[in-house]
């Protein structure tokens, strides 16, 4: 039996107590007969009862005595009244489930805003004053139909390095949450990228399978920073706060007056892009083909610049 079935077995053992509380003198046909069930069933569902409770300890068990004349209900823990939480209780669950409202695509939303408007209604107000979600919703609904049904999705998203937005296609993965973001894991080509939810403006879904190859995530570091990629940087005197905002560790001072440091990273081509937005305060020492590859499109800009100037 699998854990689906189990847990069903044990909800329909469950929802006997109150028919037998409104019923003590029922037979195990007449229980059979009123709940559309086989005799047998009633007979194994009273029997998983004998070993259920509100705890492990004495006292805490179902006690019930069954044979096929009747059944005597001796001790229902409490099971035959429906759950009642206290005010605590209830602002902590409205307190999850409002976290929950801000995680488009990782939860059945429509459920998720259903229970919490009902613990709202009954407490009067919003766990959180301030709980919106933050994401489009309509985008969610697409990126996750795209997950489950394996197709490609068309986004438009905000490069925030970059200041740009742009039209990408990708083979989406999944959707995970991290430092309170949540962000889409696709394939844009032959490269594993994360898309945070709140830089992406649109989504559409494509004719196209996913082409996304079987791929092992670590929910611990699904950016890889895991991954020995580490570059040795160095970093302007005036330029030290960096360290504060980004994970770069700072080594000791050069004979340059500049600052060597060393910083972990997820792909090369996130590595070039960082380090050309800090252009006037980072060097890159290590790896050389980061340094190269800042170096070409560094120089590609700056003949760019002179034909612009030339009026070619």
């Amino acid at each position: 039996m699998d854990k689906t079935t189990k847990m069903q077995s044990l909800v329909n053992s469950l929802n006997l107590i109150p028919y037998l509380r409104q019923h003590p003198n029922a037979t195990i046909m007449e229980v059979a007969r009123d709940l559309n069930a086989e005799p047998q069933e009633i007979m194994d569902a009273l029997r998983r009862l004998h070993l259920t409770g509100v705890g492990n300890g004495p006292g805490e068990m179902i006690d019930l005595v069954a044979d096929w004349t009747g059944v005597t209900l001796i001790n229902d823990q409490g099971l035959d009244k429906p759950l009642r939480l206290t005010p605590t209780e209830a602002n902590a669950l409205l307190l999850t489930l409002e976290s929950l409202e801000t995680l488009p695509g990782l939860v059945d939303q429509g459920a998720v805003t259903s229970a919490a408007e009902k613990l709202r209604d009954v407490l009067g107000s919003a766990g959180i004053d301030d709980s919106v979600a933050a994401q489009d919703g309509a985008v969610a609904t697409v990126i996750a139909q795209a997950i489950a049904e394996g197709c490609q999705l068309s986004i438009t998203y905000h490069s925030a390095s970059s200041d740009t937005s742009s039209q990408r296609v990708v083979s989406p993965q999944r959707l995970f949450h991290r430092d309170g973001q949540t962000y889409l894991n696709a394939w844009d080509g032959q490269t594993s990228k994360s898309y945070r939810f709140d830089r992406i403006s649109a989504a559409s879904l494509l004719d196209e399978k996913s082409s996304a190859p079987a791929q092992k995530f670590d929910a611990d570091d699904p950016f890889g920073f895991s991954d020995d990629h580490f570059a040795e940087l160095l970093i302007a005197p005036e330029a030290t706060w960096l360290s504060e905002y980004w994970d770069l560790e700072l080594g000791e001072e050069t004979e340059s007056g500049w600052w060597s440091a060393q910083m972990s990273y997820g792909s090369e081509d996130w590595l070039v892009r960082f380090c050309l937005s800090q252009a006037d305060r980072i060097r890159v020492v290590a790896p050389l083909s980061v340094a190269d590859e800042i170096a070409r499109r560094a120089n590609g800009a700056l003949e760019r610049y002179d034909l612009s100037n030339n009026g070619v």
